[in-house]
């Protein structure tokens, strides 16, 4: 496989909401573009095999990239560049799976106006996109997208057990927060999640399960676990809520911080106005529900999240300050 710029195509073509519900540029902020830099550290400028246990803070932008790959994929395999791609995008419930397919369409149709001469100031015009959507499209149904010459193929589902897809080949898949994917005795996250996966053949493609963190004993936080272990082909990376610059709040100049932020502050990790954003978002360290979404360590993510037996803050302490053991060790003897 050839070498293909996601970063490059995405900000010369795509279109996405801000936070402030304006149609702008696509352009990659400060956790995207560490997390895409360290994704072709790891896989390779091909960006080919990839197997990524994610774990994130919320609103990091993480998901948009992602979809922002499969539809450059999509893209670039109807118009014969790479071959032929089948991706699927898995979410958490519906309002979400929605999301996702507004997002993949505002790419494509961002991609096909600038193609045809268009600008973001021409977007509005539906009867334009629709008409280019129709050139394109063979099928434009939803959540089910697929090419009109080669039959690239996208789709946007809300994971549950009539859509544990198992034959076939796909070439990428994207668990959108699997951590939060029932677990039933009709349905769980394991047997949706490892089943589908098998449809990626060994070594090639992209599989992204992206999410928050939720409970210490679900699948995601045993995989991800896994991951950091070294065990399996899923790699696993944390995004620490500190990461992301645009979450700083001017703090009062006789704010002093607690302890909990000393090592960040002196490792240089987060500033002052950071480390009081995440005081109040947190609401002074108490919330153990925004600590789960904001974690600065990944333990944090997942011991939030259930009820153990155990105080949460004494083991969230220990865990925090383990110290990985020796696993070799070398003897000098004489004889």
């Amino acid at each position: 496989m050839s070498k293909i710029d996601y970063r490059g195509f995405i900000q010369d073509n795509f279109f996405i909401l801000n936070k402030h519900g304006e149609l702008v540029p696509f352009v990659f902020n400060d956790v995207q573009n560490l997390w895409y830099d360290e994704l072709v550290a790891e896989y390779g400028e091909e960006l080919q095999g990839i197997r990524e246990n994610d774990l994130k803070g919320r609103q990091f932008g993480i998901s948009s990239v992602i979809t922002g790959m499969f539809a450059t994929d999509f893209i670039l395999s109807e118009l014969g560049h790479i071959p032929v791609t089948n991706s699927d995008i898995y979410s958490h419930k519906d309002d979400e799976t929605t999301a996702h397919i507004n997002r993949f369409n505002l790419f494509l149709d961002s991609y096909l106006m600038q193609d045809q001469g268009a600008g973001i100031e021409d977007m509005e015009n539906t009867e334009a996109r629709q008409a280019f959507r129709r050139a394109f499209l063979a099928i434009d149904n939803g959540g089910q997208i697929k090419s009109k010459k080669r039959g690239a193929e996208y789709h946007a589902q809300t994971a549950s057990a009539k859509v544990s897809g198992r034959g076939g080949t796909k070439q990428n898949i994207h668990w959108s927060e699997v951590a939060f994917y029932p677990n039933t005795e009709i349905m769980n996250a394991k047997t949706l999640v490892t089943g589908a996966e098998k449809q990626v053949p060994i070594g090639y493609g992209k599989i992204f399960r992206e999410t928050t963190g939720n409970t210490m004993v679900d699948f995601f936080a045993k995989e991800y676990q896994d991951g950091k272990a070294g065990r399996g082909m899923f790699k696993s990376r944390f995004l620490a809520w500190y990461l992301h610059k645009e979450y700083a709040l001017d703090a009062a100049h006789t704010w002093e911080p607690p302890l909990y932020y000393e090592k960040l502050l002196s490792d240089g990790r987060a500033t002052k106005d950071q480390c009081f954003w995440h005081f109040q978002t947190t609401k002074e360290l108490s919330d153990k529900y925004e600590l789960r979404e904001y974690p600065t360590y990944d333990t944090e993510a997942f011991i939030l999240g259930g009820d153990p037996y155990f105080d949460k803050d004494a083991m969230l302490q220990y865990l925090n300050n383990i110290i990985k053991p020796i696993k070799e060790v070398e003897y000098a003897t004489a004889l």
